[in-house]
């Protein structure tokens, strides 16, 4: 249900694939999970057949790689390692393509990579993990960081709707307090990746679970929260259930009442469930 929330309502127009064309902007705190996420989603999407570029500066390809198999496999670690030639072999049968970049690299490369791959392999979504990679060589040639990230933004905008792709951008937030949840302006730099953005989806924690939150989506409006965890044996998410959702809350709510008797901090905001917002909201 997880992956069908973001397909169904994000990227996917009925079971036609990528909505192509759009940017979406991906962000959350350090340490989130934000690449496995991708990792998981972009898998998803190549099962269905849709051709996935991936540039990944943060985690080396072989890394990412294993991730990926990992989570292809969906077994206990036992299991995947017995089998691993099996699972190698389907992996390699997939229409995923990888950039050789690493570290710090010029924008002008990634774009190029992104044109050959759309020209040679017909690929239709592109993953960039993360934009800050390619803003600092230009910070370097006289450009303010803002510029910097504003001019890379509006070049990936420009070349979803031109090439007729899907691209989606990982973003740090900018430094908030800690335990205040993340909005679509606490995407770091100027106001204009958001607004050039067709989807913005951050990754929230509370104190029991963490959630996915969509608050943005130009295409029709659909918002939503949707509470997940992590399943460390098959390195995926899953979605939570109402029970489990429910089951939680209330656990934050009797802490909460518990700290106000005390006179320390609480309250259900600092307990930081999502429960009473679980779901998928119209506009």
């Amino acid at each position: 249900r997880f992956l069908l929330f973001l397909c169904t309502i994000l990227l996917c127009v009925g079971a036609q694939g990528l909505r192509r064309g759009e940017l979406t902007i991906f962000t959350g705190r350090t340490g989130m999970g934000k690449t496995t996420m991708l990792s998981q989603l972009s898998l998803d999407y190549c099962l269905q057949g849709a051709q996935t570029l991936w540039g990944s500066f943060e985690i080396k390809n072989s890394r990412l790689a294993l991730k990926m198999l990992r989570q292809l496999a969906s077994q206990p670690e036992e299991e995947f390692v017995q089998n691993f030639s099996a699972y190698a072999d389907r992996f390699e049968s997939l229409p995923m393509f990888f950039m050789r970049f690493f570290g710090s690299t010029s924008l002008d490369e990634v774009i190029d990579a992104m044109d050959y791959a759309v020209y040679a392999h017909d690929v239709e979504h592109v993953i960039i993990d993360n934009l800050q990679f390619m803003t600092g060589m230009a910070f370097g040639r006289g450009f303010d960081k803002f510029e910097a990230q504003d001019r890379a933004i509006e070049r990936f905008r420009k070349f979803a709707s031109d090439k007729d792709i899907h691209v989606s951008l990982v973003v740090h937030p900018r430094k908030e307090d800690d335990g205040a949840l993340l909005t679509t302006s606490s995407v770091f730099g100027s106001a204009k990746a958001t607004q050039e953005a067709d989807n913005v989806i951050i990754l929230q924690t509370g104190r029991y679970y963490k959630y996915l939150d969509v608050t943005k989506n130009r295409f029709d409006g659909d918002l939503g929260r949707v509470p997940f965890k992590f399943e460390k044996a098959t390195n995926k998410y899953s979605e939570l259930t109402q029970d489990e959702v429910q089951e939680l809350d209330e656990m934050a709510r009797f802490e909460a009442m518990q700290a106000m008797r005390s006179g320390g901090p609480g309250g259900p905001g600092s307990a930081g469930g999502a429960g009473q917002r679980w779901g998928k909201a119209r506009r």
